[in-house]
């Protein structure tokens, strides 16, 4: 196979990837691929399942790619290509050959929904017919059937004799293979199927038990049971018998005084997987207000610095990143844009100024309302705030025309270079608004929209402005 080009290439360095780790070398093919493109992402972490972007790979004219990826240990890897999200678990030094499925692009009326995540596909590796990736995609596809069939049952109350027998239904599925990591699989996932079954009930010690016999958190199915179990750990802590002492550890945005109660409860007994739990329900309630942000920011310092072992500071480092990315007063993910003349900018160049970021995808009926009316009153702020319009549509220049003859005399940036920009920023409507200070950072990240009275909101920024610079 001739080396395939990499179109677009965006390695960010992460904290649980170390200098230590070796490539992955990830190749295949299938049917219609031929020039479609595929884009590969690496899972951040189990917690927030984040997807961090890495490149886009172009197929050849026979339908087949290859790339490398640094991996350490075990990491699972996306990759997004038509109206498919391959889901690859990979381990380091290994090399996966991979048959899609037969292409199937984006339906036109999906294309500009960004909640539409695709079909979840584990796709199949020829090399190896005994891969985890098999085995587990064998697994599923029982297992799945299985579990939904169950949760009918519970949902209405209805033929639960039926239950243990579905159960056991599933006991073959454990000979597929000797692998302990496949074996853990259906361990984790069966304990699963067995709480929607059967719930939680007082005594019930057997999946606590093997859940706090090690701590495995490069199995997707302990980490899914755990979120299944643990999530509303904190929510139950602050309103159970616990009430009082839990709210003086967090007060302290102490781990050691939050891992003695877990204990003194009982179910999380195992140090490590306490501290992957307290990570996980700070995390949480960092976002549902649960926790004070500045209570929860110590929390992830603590274990960063002081956590049980590796992944557990790295962890904690990378919770906190994902927590904070544009949140107001930090920088924005870094862009160097093309202009109309293909001068490169940054937001660098406007410090001095607000920077009011316009993200804009289509010439729709909704957007091109909202972009009139931000027209008719957007040069009355040209003192202070600054206008980049970024489109990110599939075709730069044809947009850029359309708006110039009619008379938009903005500055708009070619965002298609950078095809992972909603990505980084989050982007999930369209247009979507974002401020900046003017220091370039982030003064809001979600802006309302003309229709919503940005107008008034932006001149509110700085009419407070105003009142600061006068008190001092």
């Amino acid at each position: 196979m001739r080396s395939l080009k990499i179109i677009f290439s965006l390695f960010l360095l992460f904290p649980l990837i170390s200098s230590l780790a070796q490539p992955v070398i990830i190749k295949g093919n299938g049917e219609g691929y031929a020039g479609a493109k595929l884009a590969f992402y690496r899972q951040s972490d189990p917690v927030s399942r984040k997807l961090i972007p890495l490149f886009i790979t172009e197929c050849n004219e026979k339908g087949e790619f290859q790339t490398e990826i640094p991996v350490k240990s075990i990491e699972l890897v996306y990759i997004k290509s038509g109206i498919y999200r391959f889901l690859l678990l990979v381990r380091e030094g290994h090399t996966y050959e991979l048959k899609l499925p037969a292409y199937n692009p984006m339906p036109p009326e999906e294309e500009n929904n960004p909640f539409f995540a695709g079909i979840t596909v584990i796709p199949e590796v020829v090399n190896n017919p005994g891969d985890i990736n098999n085995l587990i995609r064998t697994f599923d596809a029982e297992y799945n059937t299985v579990f939904n069939r169950v949760s009918e049952r519970v949902d209405k109350d209805v033929r639960k004799d039926e239950i243990p027998g579905l159960i056991e239904s599933l006991n073959k599925l454990t000979g597929y293979s000797d692998d302990p990591f496949f074996r853990d699989f259906v361990k984790y996932r069966t304990i699963m199927l067995n709480l929607v079954a059967w719930g939680e009930y007082p005594g019930r010690r057997e999946d606590s038990v093997l859940i706090n016999q090690k701590f495995v958190p490069e199995n997707p199915a302990y980490t899914d049971l755990l979120e299944q179990l643990y999530e509303n750990s904190f929510k139950l802590l602050s309103a159970g018998p616990l009430k009082k002492e839990f709210a003086g550890a967090v007060n302290n945005s102490s781990p050691s005084e939050i891992m003695k109660i877990l204990t003194r409860e009982g179910k999380v007994v195992n140090p490590l997987l306490q501290q992957y739990v307290i990570l996980m329900n700070t995390y949480y309630g960092y976002f549902s207000g649960l926790l004070k942000e500045e209570n929860a920011l110590a929390i992830f310092d603590s274990l960063h610095t002081g956590g049980k072992n590796e992944y557990i500071c790295n962890l904690a480092l990378i919770l906190k990143q994902n927590a904070t990315a544009l949140a107001p007063g930090t920088f924005p993910p870094p862009f160097y844009l093309p202009d109309s003349s293909g001068r490169m900018v940054t937001a660098g160049d406007f410090q001095g100024k607000f920077l009011l970021l316009v993200f804009i995808k289509e010439t729709d009926y909704a957007s091109l309302s909202e972009l009139a009316l931000l027209k008719s009153w957007i040069s009355n702020f040209k003192d202070n705030v600054i206008l980049a319009a970024v489109i990110t549509g599939k075709n730069y220049r044809d947009m850029l025309s359309y708006f110039r003859k009619r008379g938009y005399d903005w500055l708009f940036l070619d965002g298609t270079v950078n095809p992972f920009l909603a990505d980084l920023y989050d982007l999930r409507i369209y247009p979507s608004f974002m401020l900046l200070d003017r220091e370039g950072r982030i003064a809001v990240r979600y802006c309302p929209s003309p229709s919503e009275n940005l107008e008034g909101f932006l001149k509110s920024i700085l009419e407070k402005e105003s009142r600061k610079i006068i008190s001092r």
